[in-house]
């Protein structure tokens, strides 16, 4: 084998390696996600396959390309207090895709100091028609409950 012919080979092995894919995102309009720290009184997608948005850098650090998978969005959310004392989390859920989603969500009650309770929800699935929206529901079951933490899955 020829120097060139070396030469061409090694360079075509170095450039393939250096692209690479970032889990970040690149504006704060996508969703973070292993990147985020975790915050009171907030809704996250923990299933990459429902929000995800890849990052392909060049050898520079240039970003080349960006691709952005987005299944499932929150509409709205809040909070509020119920007549026996406890408190109650809702998210509407719209789903972005042509077809039947299944989400799951589990929430996570805390107590005014931020300390968790042992008031965790089961998976609670939540069905999303094509297009459409749905929504999510939870209450906790201590009094003690000021803050929560609410992750969603896709439903298995």
């Amino acid at each position: 084998m020829n120097r060139y012919s070396l030469f061409t080979l090694s360079a075509i092995v170095l450039l393939s390696g250096c692209g690479s894919t970032s889990n970040s995102v690149y504006s704060d309009e996508h969703p973070v996600q292993r990147t985020q720290q975790l915050q009171m009184n907030s809704f996250s997608f923990i299933d990459h396959s429902l929000n995800r948005t890849y990052i392909t850098k060049s050898l520079f650090g240039t970003i080349e390309n960006t691709d952005t998978t987005v299944k499932i969005t929150i509409e709205s959310s809040g909070v509020r207090n119920t007549p026996s004392g406890t408190i109650e989390v809702w998210a509407m859920l719209r789903n972005r895709t042509d077809y039947d989603l299944q989400v799951e969500g589990m929430a996570s009650f805390y107590d005014n100091g931020q300390a968790p309770l042992d008031d965790r929800s089961a998976w609670k699935r939540v069905y999303i028609p094509a297009n459409g929206t749905a929504l999510y529901k939870e209450s906790s079951i201590s009094n003690l409950a000021q803050h929560f933490m609410v992750e969603f899955r896709e439903g298995r």
